[in-house]
């Protein structure tokens, strides 16, 4: 009989201290949420908003709910030009900044005063040279699309603001080809060979990249109208393209796959110009274009 006394007792105890528990557990406070970790902006390069109008952009948004844009606040003692220096990396582009915030007088700001700083953007510009029979060269640089007979060669034309890594794909009846960087062809004596400087894949900004690499162009082909041409830039190299340039035979589906990361947002699409604001390296501008002839 003790021994079941002691026994209810322990028992009693023990749902004393298990309510107690549970109602100290009730008075708790939720666990707290994971941080999220905030990507920090990209670092910007002055070279990134020399080549093309801020005008172009939309206007500012001044309510620092803008995901392109950071917003800064004027302290005492700073101009435009000491901000400029400080985010964008050269006081000489105080004056784009003032067109692109609208100031009616950049000389002069207030402490307090709200200066929007843009993302910066990558760009390309995308062109045709023409050389028809009995021509000694090629003519100035134009519109895709622009017409040209049977026999005619013709050149692509790419020219970007940054120093980044540029990819351009044909895609026509009988497949995909690797237009820039050159594909790589392997032989028996160099199973692994280095492409040249110039088929790097890599771009200089405000230095044009011809294609075909020479002095014959393309032979155009009424046949091949309508080809299209995938072209991509990014401040670093894309992998999956780069692999691309070892590979004997390139399917489409390998080319939509790096398409379908393609960054959405503001682009500027305004033949033969072509923007994007970027907040992160390894962000692609990309898109596709038309041989029409």
């Amino acid at each position: 009989m003790s021994r079941f006394l002691s026994l209810l007792s322990l028992l009693a105890v023990c749902a004393l201290f298990s309510g107690c528990a549970y109602f100290q557990k009730k008075d708790e406070p939720p666990p707290l949420p994971p941080i999220e970790e905030v990507k920090p902006p990209l670092t910007m390069k002055s070279e990134y908003f020399k080549s093309f109008p801020w005008s172009d952009l939309q206007s500012p948004k001044r309510d620092g709910n803008d995901p392109e844009t950071i917003t800064v606040t004027v302290k005492d003692g700073e101009t435009l030009d000491t901000i400029s220096e400080a985010m964008m990396g050269n006081p000489a582009l105080a004056g784009g900044l003032a067109t692109f915030n609208k100031l009616s007088n950049p000389n002069s700001i207030t402490p307090g005063e709200k200066i929007v700083i843009p993302y910066p953007f990558i760009g390309v510009i995308s062109q045709i040279m023409i050389k028809a029979k009995g021509d000694k060269d090629f003519s100035e640089p134009k519109n895709l699309g622009a017409p040209f007979k049977k026999g005619d060669q013709y050149k692509l034309r790419f020219e970007t603001n940054v120093n980044g890594n540029i990819y351009v794909f044909r895609k026509g009846v009988n497949g995909v080809t690797m237009l820039y960087p050159a594909q790589i062809k392997k032989g028996k004596r160099n199973k692994n060979p280095e492409p040249l400087m110039r088929d790097s894949g890599k771009v200089t900004a405000g230095d044009p990249l011809i294609i075909p690499i020479g002095k014959t162009g393309f032979a155009y082909n009424p046949k091949n109208a309508g080809d299209m041409l995938y072209v991509f830039l990014s401040l670093r190299k894309i992998p999956e393209l780069d692999d691309l340039a070892t590979k004997t035979s390139i399917k489409v589906e390998e080319i939509e796959d790096v398409m379908h990361r393609v960054k959405e947002g503001e682009i500027k699409n305004d033949p033969p110009l072509r923007l994007l604001r970027i907040s992160d390296p390894s962000e692609i501008l990309g898109f596709t274009l038309n041989i029409d002839g």
